[in-house]
């Protein structure tokens, strides 16, 4: 046992002695390592960030991090070092729930600024007052942040635990990390209909050193390596600083070979087609080649649903479609909502486009709210929806099944009523399934606005055969702002994780062709009408690993975390089986 030591001695010397005599316990005994010194004996070793030093790492980490965001081939190295400072000082902290707020801080400077947009939809389409708008943009920007304070907080205890002070458990920690921000950005994406905006992983877009990864992992396979990019490079250099050569020689070994090793794959990897085709599984030589043409019409928002300029629209919309006629299209795209009427209760406009339909032997493409009456005849059921009217097979409609919070739906109203009050929306109600259109030799992943930007939710229709997926959008509602360039940024990850090209139709843009590559190869400005016409192939090939196992990575992360979780319990209980 540990002698209790003079209380007259000073703290480090206690600590030091404390140290001392458990070491020769344990090389007497043979045992393995038992901590037996509390967090309460050696808080003075930690120190408290002083209100300027936090406020400082927490907006250096914001700013990298919005820098990193920019998406340009300079900036994703960025994101491995943007969240250093933030790191640097939670490890500073006292406790768990001081590296949470500073999580917290930073996490709300980043998403103010870059989601500040979303003012213009709430500022322009309702009667709030300018004090509240500001009120509601930092909730959103808070609660967003609040997935920075848990991971900060939880890192913190990780990094602090006696049961991992090693070297070695440094790792464990590290690989640890990466797993609970993989879960975290997951949760986000579901909670409160989810909200899975800009996570970590879309800064490496462009990066062809680890974007290889995507059709294996999917985007939160790169957010997870960001994280342990940055834990990896901060324990490296914080034991560096140290001179603790043989810990910077351990995590040089088993946590930075590994992402150069990834980096290497990724930059020979169009040289290496058997692992290519191991992850995308290409498809048969031959592709089906089809002409399409995206009408992007550029209707303000305002001007949409006035009763005097229904017409106008009808007839803008069927102008622009008989001048994609010249290039032979054989479908022809309208926006999301892209009249302002419901369509299945309009027999006249209906016949109309049927007509238009048959006599050009095209078929067409657009998005409408949708009426249904419920089968009890106690109410009506609204849905945004999509037609696909061809001249030879039956109308297909797909029932969008993702809606946006607080503009299609209201998360909780039953429990908060005043909430639908503050940001009044339309009560949409989700569809209760996906499923597939098809068009002669393609067989098209309808997709509305915003379920773009779920990854396992897009996944889902290549796993059930889709090898083209169409966006319909109405961007309108954000104005010149970064929203709509977001929004595109966020939907060309679905490009590579399914191997596909992706056709986007947005109302006053932007309307784009993305290769599987992500690339974008042909796009309409924001804010101008106009025809975009393409001839697209489309293979049929089986889904990519990701879309075959695409709730893989979460399980894997939570497993560990339970692996980790049971180890630490193990090494607390001072006991070896």
């Amino acid at each position: 046992m540990v002698k209790p030591v003079n209380p007259a001695l000073g703290r480090k010397s206690q600590y030091r002695r404390l140290r001392l005599a458990d070491r020769k316990w344990r090389q007497k005994h043979h045992r393995i390592k038992i901590h037996r010194i509390t967090a309460e004996t050696v808080n003075h070793s930690r120190f408290e960030l002083s209100p300027t030093t936090a406020f400082a790492a927490a907006a250096l980490s914001a700013a990298l991090l919005f820098l990193s965001f920019q998406l340009n081939n300079s900036s994703w190295p960025l994101a491995f070092i943007a969240l250093i400072p933030l790191l640097a000082g939670a490890a500073a902290c006292q406790s768990p729930r001081t590296a949470a707020g500073l999580g917290l801080l930073s996490g709300f400077f980043f998403f103010y600024i870059e989601l500040y947009w979303i003012t213009n939809s709430i500022a322009g389409f309702t009667s709030l007052p300018t004090l509240v708008v500001i009120l509601v943009m930092a909730l959103l920007a808070l609660y967003m942040s609040l997935y920075v304070a848990i991971f900060c907080g939880l890192w913190h205890y990780l990094n602090h635990l006696n049961a991992l002070e090693s070297a070695y458990g440094k790792i464990i920690s590290t690989l640890a990390g990466a797993a609970i921000w993989l879960l975290l950005e997951d949760f986000r994406g579901w909670f409160l209909g989810g909200f899975p905006w800009h996570p970590l992983g879309l800064t490496q877009i462009d990066n062809q050193f680890v974007s290889w990864l995507l059709p294996l992992g999917g985007v939160r396979l790169l957010s997870s390596l960001v994280i342990f990019g940055n834990l990896a490079i901060y324990l490296t250099g914080r034991a560096l600083f140290r001179k603790r050569l043989r810990a910077v020689m351990l995590y040089c070994g088993l946590l930075l070979l590994p992402l150069i090793g990834l980096a290497l794959i990724g930059s020979g990897s169009d040289n290496l087609p058997t692992l290519k085709s191991q992850i995308t599984n290409p498809a048969d030589p031959e592709p089906s080649r089809s002409r399409i043409a995206v009408i992007q019409p550029n209707i303000l928002q305002k001007e949409k649903w006035r009763p005097e300029n229904r017409d106008k629209i009808i007839e803008k919309m069927l102008l622009l479609s008989r001048k994609s006629l010249a290039d032979n299209p054989d479908l022809i795209i309208w926006p999301e909502a892209a009249l302002p009427l419901l369509l299945e209760n309009e027999p006249e406009i209906f016949n109309r486009l049927h007509r238009f339909v048959t006599e050009n032997q095209v078929s067409l493409m657009l998005g409408s709210p949708r009426l249904i009456r419920q089968e009890n005849g106690s109410g009506k059921t609204l849905f945004n929806s999509i037609f696909l009217i061809s001249p030879v097979q039956r109308l297909q409609i797909y029932n969008k099944v993702k809606l946006v919070p607080y503009g299609e739906f209201t998360p909780m109203a039953s429990l908060f009523p005043f909430i639908s009050k503050i940001v009044p929306g339309l009560s949409y109600s989700p569809g209760d399934k996906i499923l597939n259109f098809n068009l002669k030799q393609l067989k098209i992943a309808p997709s509305v606005c915003f379920e773009g930007v779920f990854p396992a939710f897009s996944a889902g229709f290549f796993a059930a055969g889709a090898n083209l997926l169409i966006n319909l959008t109405n961007d309108a509602w954000f104005g010149d702002s970064p929203g709509p360039r977001q929004h595109l940024a966020n939907i060309r990850l679905r490009a590579l994780e399914n191997n596909c090209t992706i056709v986007r139709c947005a109302n006053t843009g932007i309307s784009a062709i993305i290769n599987p590559a992500g690339k974008i190869e042909q796009y309409l400005p924001l804010n101008q009408e106009g025809i975009l016409s393409a001839e697209i192939a489309c293979r049929h090939q089986p889904p990519t690993f990701f879309a075959s196992h695409r709730f893989l990575p979460t399980y894997l992360a939570g497993l560990y975390l339970l692996l980790t979780s049971a180890f630490i319990f193990y090494r607390r209980s001072g006991y070896r089986t």
